[in-house]
């Protein structure tokens, strides 16, 4: 008769060499004979999160643990699985738990390390980052984490050669070639930078239609009466960052077909009236559309021929317009709330999961800015904050006015006009800055310092060759926002009473 043992070692065996489908199958036969079996329990929980079922396969894991907590590979694989849902403190537990059991693992030593990296908890990090390198020199996840914490730490040609010793090893490494051209980009080496950001395309966390149309990738070659298909992948900052060099290739004589994310089509069909604008998972209303087309692209490769350096940037950048009767009124709206101030715009969250805490600033902590007098300050932060900023009001003694007619994450042409509304806008690093930057409206951006992942920022600069209307004001090292919120403080009383130019692209930022 077999038992229980017999069922869950065949499925192991079928685990270890890749047959998932009869490992599985294997394992629930196990359970059925003992339903709180703990190998089967982690290792089915394992396959089915690999799956995309995170939420079962924590369950099972969490099912095996209770029968045998001392098993390290059961907290590690745990750990995994809630790094890769960006549950950080879950995951620095579970890591914790496996290093704890074994300090020569350095699968757990690295994802300790990871978890302190992710949330800019950089001296932890480090510790662990080093202990994992030096338990296995040639690990490429170790030698990915390394690079990824000099990026964020600013040493950049340190994170280029970890980067270079994963890829001698493997040379279609994607995740290298994709960290590599981050830090490449961040220091204006363009040429190199954006041959390597183009790997993006190929990883599997990154939703894409590379590989979806059969038409060659546009390398440069002339586009004067030829048609290019460009499709965008990126989250909505840096599609509208990339966007603005669709003008480019109108103005070169392309017939440009821009396939976006739908929440961006109804902003792109207005600014590229002469572009044919089609939103992701929609097929064009006219069929011959995709006729002919000759090139594709995605929006984010277009720098590669037409950023080169930066001296291809153009000094005049404004290519998103905001429908402006919309904007009218609101700004009239706006006005009546206290007439005779200066429209402020200001947002302070980012919403994206992997750098959020680096690129956020809380609201409390605008308390220098939201004091000053002759300024209407309106809430252009997406998301639900009402909370935070009725906590803010009270404790401050401030006022911030949020307009219940505006969802910048169900309509951002509606949000576009809202900020073209503004007289100025003030923001953390976020999808904020770039419609304000696109439009051409002022914006000052308060950019975290030394990270790369925010490469288009750049090193020191004050300005922003993307969008001229912007000014960078930089955050001091060790994460420290108060000299920069108090430099913006300092500008902004001048502007209120009109004594400053709100435009400017030059002057001190911190």
């Amino acid at each position: 008769m077999t038992t229980a043992l017999d069922r869950v070692t065949r499925a192991m065996d079928h685990h270890r060499h890749g047959r998932l489908v009869e490992a599985e199958a294997g394992y629930r036969d196990t359970l059925r004979l003992d339903p709180n079996n703990p190998d089967a329990l982690h290792l089915l929980g394992v396959i089915i999160a690999a799956r995309g079922d995170a939420a079962q396969g924590v369950e099972l894991i969490m099912r095996a643990l209770a029968r045998n907590p001392d098993s390290k590979e059961a907290h590690l694989n745990l750990a995994n699985i809630h790094a890769n849902s960006l549950c950080m403190d879950k995951a620095e537990h579970h890591f914790r738990e496996a290093y704890r059991r074994d300090k020569t693992n350095a699968d757990a030593a690295n994802g300790l390390g990871g978890s302190f990296l992710h949330r800019g908890r950089y001296g932890e990090a480090e510790r662990y980052l080093r202990e994992a390198l030096a338990l296995a020199p040639g690990s490429a996840p170790v030698l990915l984490n390394m690079g990824m914490f000099m990026d964020a730490t600013g040493r950049f040609d340190e994170a280029l050669g970890f980067y270079d010793r994963i890829l001698a090893q493997q040379p279609e490494h994607i995740d290298a070639h994709f960290h590599r051209g981050l830090a490449l980009l961040v220091r204006g080496r363009f040429l190199e930078g954006w041959t390597e950001y183009a790997w993006r395309v190929r990883s599997k966390r990154t939703p894409t239609f590379f590989g979806r149309f059969p038409f060659p990738y546009w390398r440069g070659e002339p586009l004067a009466g030829r048609k290019i298909l460009v499709w965008t992948e990126l989250g909505p900052g840096d599609e509208i960052l990339s966007a603005t060099m669709i003008p480019d290739l109108l103005a070169a004589g392309a017939t440009v077909i821009l396939l976006c994310s739908p929440r961006m089509a109804p902003l792109f069909a207005r600014s590229f009236p002469s572009a044919h604008i089609v939103a992701a998972g929609e097929a064009p209303r006219d069929p011959s559309i995709t006729q002919g087309i000759e090139f594709q692209a995605s929006v984010g490769e277009l720098g590669a021929a037409l950023r080169p350096s930066f001296a291809a940037f153009p000094g005049q950048c404004a290519p998103l317009k905001a429908d402006s009767d919309r904007t009218a009124t609101l700004r009239a709206r706006y006005q009546s709330v206290s007439p005779g101030t200066k429209l402020v715009g200001i947002s302070w969250r980012s919403k994206n999961v992997r750098i959020e805490d680096a690129k956020s600033i809380p609201l409390d902590a605008w308390a220098p800015i939201l004091k000053l007098p002759g300024i209407t300050f309106v809430n252009l932060q997406y998301g639900d904050v009402a909370e935070e900023i009725a906590r803010t009001e009270r404790d401050q003694g401030v006022r911030i006015f949020t307009d219940p007619q505006i969802d910048p994450l169900a309509n951002l042409d509606d949000f576009a006009a809202q900020v073209a509304a503004m007289d100025l806008v003030i923001s953390a690093s976020n999808t904020t800055v770039h419609i304000a930057g696109a439009l051409g409206r002022p914006i000052w951006a308060l950019v975290p310092s030394n990270h790369g992942r925010l490469w288009y920022w750049f090193l020191e600069r004050p300005d922003s060759p993307w969008y001229p209307s912007a000014r960078l004001f930089r955050q001091s090292a060790g994460a420290d926002w108060g000299p920069s919120l108090a430099a913006v403080a300092e500008e902004l009383n001048q502007f209120s009473v009109g004594a400053g130019g709100c435009g400017q692209t030059s002057g001190s930022a911190s």
